[in-house]
């Protein structure tokens, strides 16, 4: 019993010396601390056809869901990758009118059953449209592609430029 109470008053010299070596200490300011990560919107698209570009050929001046140039049923017309850090919405707009008599292009996203999951009409083909709500990091999607119209005017080829947005979710 005489070592255990010799023990505690050792302890308790040693912890009250020490407090007089420190000062005190005072009550704790709250220091707020931020992380800023920017956000990186970076897409890749790339052509699997390999056409560089999406064509149509028609078979004639009233063509019926045409499918784009060089799809398949494996390859698709189109392919957007997300190479940012944050998921992506993928928005897509035409930057002009297109040609008197195309009606719609159709575009399916992840098959190629033209079961149209977006269509865009000569009304309203400069409006964006969402193609993917949510395309995470490091993900892809592929996009096939068909055009419809009537009385066509024929041409060599009119380029129309299909305008790809991304932004942050």
């Amino acid at each position: 019993m005489k070592k255990s109470i010799m023990s505690f008053l050792i302890i308790v010299s040693l912890v009250l010396s020490m407090l007089a070596i420190f000062p005190s200490v005072s009550a704790g300011t709250n220091v707020t601390t931020t992380w800023i990560v920017p956000g990186d919107t970076t897409i890749s698209v790339t052509f699997p056809t390999g056409e560089g570009k999406i064509e149509f050929d028609c078979d004639s001046k009233d063509p019926d869901k045409q499918g784009a140039s060089s799809q398949t049923a494996v390859v698709s017309a189109l392919n957007i990758s997300n190479d940012g850090n944050t998921a992506l919405e993928i928005n897509a707009s035409w930057s002009a009118a297109w040609p008197s008599g195309v009606t719609h292009v159709n575009i399916s996203a992840g098959d190629n059953t033209n079961s149209t999951s977006f269509t865009f009409t000569s009304a309203n083909c400069q409006t964006n449209q969402t193609l993917n709500d949510s395309l995470d990091v490091d993900e892809y999607e592929n996009y096939w592609f068909w055009t419809s119209g009537t009385d066509i005017a024929e041409t060599a080829g009119v380029d129309r430029t299909l305008v790809i947005y991304a932004r942050n979710v």
